[in-house]
């Protein structure tokens, strides 16, 4: 299924305690897919970036449930 991505912003939520030495940072994205109804996923930032995966794309995900453009 094809999303498109509405909004990108860092996940700050750690629950009590802060993020742990060498977890990779991770995003909050929210998709909105064909039938107009809304998915929030976490994603690793550094991935996005290096997929140029900005608000606004068309993405779906992965084997890895990663996303992809």
């Amino acid at each position: 299924m094809n999303y498109r991505v509405l909004r990108i912003e860092e996940d700050v939520d750690f629950g009590c305690e802060e993020r742990k030495e060498g977890d990779p940072v991770m995003a909050v994205v929210r998709l909105e897919d064909e039938d107009g109804d809304v998915k929030i996923v976490r994603q690793r930032d550094q991935m996005l970036y290096d997929r140029d995966i900005n608000e606004g794309d068309r993405v779906w995900f992965d084997e890895r449930q990663e996303l992809v453009k």
